[in-house]
């Protein structure tokens, strides 16, 4: 079985990364919200790319997966331009499983945004309508996906090896998290 594996070698990281994205402070300022907002978008759109090239397997409905137009259209609707920030380095992935563990990192960080979406809606009055819908990703399917997810990891592990693989692409792609969400950010001021 993968996912508890991947979990227990990624939880350090995990914790980091979940320690750099500063949305549960009460009260939480709009301007860390949008803040936060930017900083993913510029990790989104190169993982979100390199996804795209890696042609997964269609077991794992990356199609409906892609969280980019939600980050989009949640920064438009606080009136920050997408198309002016600065973006992560494109990840250099050698294999499908390093994308698939990834994957693994972005599809958990899903399951986190359902506690910052009832959060967004309670500090901000946002929701996935209005400026909350990366946050909300998946609505009442989340839980579904979640499985559907796991389920399809663990069968192309299952048939085509590579658990070693997909742990150092999850590891990878948390340590960008981390070296991104960390990094003094290039075009966008830090809120007071």
């Amino acid at each position: 079985m993968i996912l508890p594996v991947l979990k227990a070698r990624t939880q350090a990281q995990h914790d980091r990364v979940e320690a750099l994205i500063p949305l549960m402070a009460d009260p939480l300022p709009p301007g860390q919200y949008a803040w936060t907002l930017a900083r993913l978008y510029g990790l989104y759109v190169p993982l979100d790319a390199a996804l795209l090239r890696v042609r997964l397997p269609d077991s794992f409905e990356y199609g409906a997966r892609r969280k980019l137009d939600a980050l989009h259209a949640d920064l438009t609707a606080l009136g920050v331009p997408p198309g002016t920030l600065p973006l992560a380095p494109a990840p250099a992935w050698s294999s499908t499983a390093h994308a698939l563990g990834a994957l693994y990192v972005l599809e958990g960080a899903t399951l986190g945004g359902q506690l910052i979406s009832r959060h967004l809606g309670r500090q901000l009055g946002l929701s996935a309508a209005r400026g909350a819908a990366f946050f909300a990703s998946y609505g009442p399917d989340l839980g579904r996906m979640w499985r559907a997810f796991g389920a399809a990891l663990e069968a192309h592990v299952a048939a085509h090896g590579g658990h070693e693989d997909v742990v150092r692409g999850a590891e990878q792609t948390f340590g960008a998290f981390e070296a991104w969400l960390s990094a003094p950010p290039r075009a966008l001021e830090r809120p007071a």
